[in-house]
């Protein structure tokens, strides 16, 4: 291929990757317009908000890779995990939020000294507060729950399809694997806002996008992003919700000993990365090995159709 053609191919891919963000932003704007405009507050109904949402960014997402997708080469990857690999997925998930952990505790030290970073870590602990903007008592018991099972459930589902299925599947049309990684990783935190969580969001989304071209399964990357929400403030939320009446004692005695126990699992994690490397490095020697086998079989056949003058059939005598 000639090197505009090379180019070419590289701009199409961040092109179309740019077209799926578009869509996803636009799908933003319009719902929440349309909350505005039948004078739903949304800081109130942020569940049903959320929800709307994601099930229509989840709708453009599978339409768009119905158009972009061929049979030989889908824009979803949808290969089957084993169990070993979900085991791993979820122990790296686990792993992350104890990166993620430490991330906001090292922050959190530092802001003592740096007004600007306080700040900035203030507004992070809002961003992440169901009620930091209303009362609890004004938001419905249907909604927390609704608000609940989305974070948990369908925001996973719409962002991977994004993100990882979308974004990162153009962009690897046109540069390598482990380019696209960080590239769609770094627009994934740039999304998350330019703030103090913004590196994080970046590692997160190395991890997880390393770890979808791993398996070349979408499911892997949904599974890490569920986990990790459930664990990270989705069972936290369900605990707040109103009519439960749990102490928040007991809610910050659970996240404590979550965040400890991902803490652990750090290295866990590592070692579940390098498992699912070592599983994708033997799937290719494998594929290699029967190729070569396929053409050794397929040598004889050949060579006896050349001589035959026919299609591998014994001339008539």
């Amino acid at each position: 291929m000639s090197f505009w053609g090379k180019i070419w191919i590289r701009v199409e891919a961040v092109l179309k990757a740019a077209l799926g963000l578009v869509f996803f932003l636009c799908i933003d704007y319009a719902v929440l317009y349309s909350f505005f405009f039948f004078k739903i507050d949304t800081r109130v109904y942020r569940g049903i908000t959320n929800l709307s949402v994601t099930i229509v960014t989840i709708t453009i997402m599978l339409v768009i890779n119905k158009v972009s997708s061929t049979k030989e080469d889908p824009l979803f990857r949808m290969e089957k995990l084993t169990p070993d690999q979900i085991a791993s997925l979820v122990m790296i998930s686990v792993g992350m939020l104890g990166f993620v952990t430490l991330y906001i505790t090292m922050a959190d030290r530092i802001s003592e000294y740096l007004e600007s970073l306080k700040e900035a870590v203030e507004e992070y602990r809002e961003s992440v507060d169901r009620f930091s903007d209303v009362p609890q008592v004004a938001v419905p018991v249907w909604d927390q729950i609704l608000y609940v099972i989305n974070l948990c459930f369908i925001v996973p589902v719409a962002e991977e399809m994004t993100f990882r299925g979308v974004v990162f599947g153009q962009l690897r049309k046109g540069f390598r694997p482990w380019f696209a990684v960080v590239l769609s990783a770094t627009i994934f935190g740039l999304f998350h806002g330019i703030s103090v969580h913004i590196g994080y969001a970046i590692a997160c989304g190395i991890i997880i996008a390393a770890c979808y071209y791993l398996t070349d399964s979408l499911v892997a990357p949904v599974i890490i992003h569920m986990v990790f929400n459930i664990l990270g403030s989705g069972l936290a939320n369900f605990m707040r919700i109103d009519g439960l009446n749990i102490p928040s004692e007991a809610t910050s005695a659970m996240m404590t000993g979550i965040n400890t126990t991902s803490l652990i699992f750090m290295p866990v994690a590592a070692i579940a990365i390098a498992y699912l490397v070592s599983v994708r490095r033997g799937r290719i020697l494998a594929a290699a090995k029967n190729e070569i086998k396929e053409e050794s079989e397929d040598g004889p056949t050949a060579e006896n159709s050349e001589e035959s003058g026919t299609d591998g059939i014994e001339a008539p005598q």
